[in-house]
């Protein structure tokens, strides 16, 4: 590797609240230097011996050369290590955005049809290039739509189960912005820059939030790690009629409660699409938005929100226009209860090792800028868990131990 990394603002002593501004100048392996931008860089300054640690801000000059700017925010006497990773260059980030956007995508979808044991597969997605009859299955409301090819003998009603299939596609480049620093961990803690976190790591903690409260969480695997918590590990509720533990029938709807502190938990997937390569119950799907507006909120009611693992494959538009309908029915929501508590989860990063083209946190992070964009200028509360990740360099889509009590912390902090 011959790039280069400098510190721009190198001196003796830096005092909290200052930048560290370090400078990377990009060079091939012959030693050519980079004339152009559009690197995805993964950067982090942190402290094992304090357990600190904060995500850096890339400015790209588009010409080779980066600016990397880490907000100093603890006091350090010790060294301090800096790790700036070339993510993917920007030939790579090119051919990530061709992936995602060509033929909808590289995840297709299969739908099983079932009436009276005639059981019957066909391919089903956001759109087919097919001359066979088509069903439908349109949300008028909310102008969501997905297509599955019409089986013979069997009406549309009869789809009952779908599942994910890999299929694969090309790449991908945006003109990429800045990362934003939201806040920094400090002796394993999280610390945000816009208000004053807290911790929540006991039961009772949980439950002086909780308590005579309906807490609903809606999106994937990221959020049902709230209610395992509840349930195996901190054991403030108990499950209703589920008597497993663990990831197994990850995608069920599941509920759990607390009688004698009259707290109600329930998590429910986002809906289409979900990316289980088993066959999952279907026709119990909701869009994230038909659920919202089926409660009526309250000062007793907690929203949980969050999606884009199960969106990284597909075109971005299609995350887009979700997100905005989510906006549309929050906004409904506080029309009709304003003292619901909404919060908004951003997806995380997850396992490096993971089909970059197909899973890759690069579309993970183009999807957390729209949801910062999205909800920006709503009365919700925003975790911004790819910030945290990032610190934290949390290389699982799900994340372990301090981390993951940190982002639950932050999204009661906002609840309470």
């Amino acid at each position: 590797m011959n790039s280069r990394v400098s510190i721009v603002n190198k001196k003796e002593q830096y005092c909290v609240g200052e930048d560290l501004v370090v400078q990377v100048d990009m060079y091939d392996h012959l030693g050519n230097r980079k004339t152009y931008g559009g690197d995805f860089i993964r950067s982090r300054l942190y402290s094992p011996a304090l357990g600190a640690a904060v995500s850096g801000r890339v400015e790209d000059f588009q010409n080779g050369s980066y600016h990397i700017h880490f907000p100093l925010r603890w006091v350090d006497n010790s060294k301090a290590n800096v790790s700036i990773r070339l993510w993917h260059p920007s030939e790579a980030v090119a051919a990530l955005w061709r992936s995602r956007h060509t033929n909808l995508g590289n995840l297709g979808f299969e739908g099983m049809y079932d009436y009276l044991g005639q059981v019957a597969n066909t391919t089903c997605g956001f759109q087919l290039n097919t001359t066979q009859e088509i069903c439908e299955y349109k949300d008028e409301f909310y102008e969501e739509a997905f297509y599955c090819i019409k089986p013979n003998n069997l009406s549309c009603e009869c789809l009952k189960d779908m599942r994910a299939v890999d299929r694969q596609v090309s790449y991908h480049r945006p003109e990429e912005r800045s990362l934003f620093i939201s806040g920094y961990f400090y002796n394993q803690t999280w610390y945000p820059m816009y208000c004053n976190m807290n911790v929540y790591k006991t039961g009772d903690d949980y439950i002086k939030c909780l308590q005579g409260k309906n807490l609903f969480l809606i999106g994937d695997s990221t959020l049902r790690q709230y209610i395992m918590h509840f349930t195996e590990t901190i054991k403030i509720v108990k499950y209703f009629r589920y008597h497993e533990t663990g990831w197994r029938f990850w995608e069920k709807t599941l509920e759990a409660l607390n009688m004698d502190k009259d707290i109600y938990v329930s998590y429910k997937r986002h809906g289409f699409p979900l990316e289980s390569f088993m066959f999952y119950y279907f026709k119990e799907d909701m869009y994230t938005s038909r659920q919202i507006d089926q409660r009526a909120g309250g000062n007793n009611t907690i929203f949980v929100i969050t999606m884009g693992q199960h969106f990284r494959q597909l075109p971005l538009k299609l995350f887009i226009r979700r997100a905005i309908n989510i906006r549309r029915a929050v906004e409904r929501l506080f029309l009709r209860s304003p003292d619901t508590k909404v919060i908004i989860k951003t997806e995380n990063t997850r396992e490096g090792i993971a089909f970059n083209e197909i899973y890759g946190d690069f579309h993970g992070y183009t999807q957390y800028l729209v949801l910062r964009e999205v909800f920006r200028g709503t009365n919700v509360g925003f975790v911004d868990a790819w910030d945290m990740t990032v610190a934290a360099s949390t290389q699982t889509v799900h994340p372990p131990g301090y981390t993951l009590e940190n982002i639950m912390s932050l999204s009661f902090t906002f609840a309470c």
